[in-house]
């Protein structure tokens, strides 16, 4: 493929709705983990008795609220003593989340493998052209062409490399291609006296 050629072929995108459910699904894969991230963060400090006043793990404790709150109050909470606590619907929360999250992660790679295979149908369709496009020069090269209607035309009144050889009658045999019917050398033909 030529320079010329590559400069010719449009850039392919991927169609808009591929592009548009994977921002959607990284999107939520993100907000997924983040979910994660601080549900574990608050079984942590709710284990080991946090100052929930403490900067960090009032944002935590804010964060977390969010995700929590479809799974608050499922199992009870285990006193441990020193102030501390397990959260187990916090530990059920991050368990449902994480399965979420790879659900979602086996989405994200199902569109990314959708987005390449339709990407790898272009280039092959791109390359296919470019080849035909290539034969189509070298025929014309050759002084071979083609109609409209792609069929092959013939240029000196017969395809390059093609001569034809008895068939249908023509030409007649023991004759040369070419010749006129009733010439010398074909039966029926008038010889030179002899």
């Amino acid at each position: 493929m030529s320079r010329t050629d590559t400069a010719a072929e449009p850039e392919w995108k991927p169609p808009w709705y591929l592009r548009l459910l994977k921002i959607a699904t990284w999107i939520l894969y993100i907000w997924v983990l983040i979910g994660v991230i601080a549900l574990s963060l608050r079984v942590f400090l709710l284990l080991f008795a946090a100052n929930p006043d403490a900067g960090f793990a009032s944002f935590v404790y804010r964060v977390s609220d969010a995700y929590m709150h479809p799974f608050r109050d499922i199992f009870p909470t285990r006193d441990l003593g020193d102030g501390g606590y397990l959260d187990i619907s916090a530990i059920f929360a991050i368990f449902i989340y994480a399965l979420i999250a790879g659900a979602v992660g086996a989405g994200v790679a199902a569109i990314s493998r959708r987005i390449e295979r339709s990407e790898r149908a272009h280039r092959d369709e791109m390359t296919r052209m470019a080849l035909v496009r290539q034969a189509e020069q070298a025929r014309r090269a050759q002084g071979v062409g083609t109609t409209p209607s792609g069929a092959q035309a013939i240029v000196g009144g017969y395809p390059a490399g093609q001569i034809p050889t008895g068939g249908a009658g023509y030409p007649p045999p023991g004759g040369m291609p070419g010749a006129p019917p009733n010439g010398p050398g074909t039966p029926g033909g008038s010889l030179p006296p002899s």
